[in-house]
């Protein structure tokens, strides 16, 4: 499956897109695992950014586990709230944290 994540949640997992095969989710007792496993997946295996540096100040960077607790998500384009939702290998989820502005 292909992992898009936009604003903080890219800030926080330090990349834009990842690609994930759904068989690489350790503990999936079913064949697809569901949206709250593949979230628990990537919140356990992204570490913390570096901290940002800024001027005199040094800021803590946010974990992607503490932003996705945040964030709302599009499978395919479609927006998902249920965390039970099977996750296929050729779907699209789409990592939205809140924004500001327009």
């Amino acid at each position: 499956m292909n992992i898009r994540y936009f604003a903080a949640a890219a800030q926080a997992a330090g990349k834009t897109e990842e690609h994930l095969d759904p068989s690489d989710i350790a503990g999936t007792g079913e064949l697809w695992p569901t949206l709250g496993e593949v979230l628990a997946h990537l919140a356990a295996n992204t570490p913390a950014a570096p901290e940002v540096a800024e001027g005199p100040l040094l800021r803590k960077a946010t974990s992607l586990g503490t932003v996705l607790g945040r964030c709302s998500f599009l499978v395919n384009g479609v927006s998902e709230q249920d965390t039970s939702r099977p996750m296929h290998s050729g779907d699209t989820l789409d990592v939205l944290p809140p924004f500001a502005g327009g």
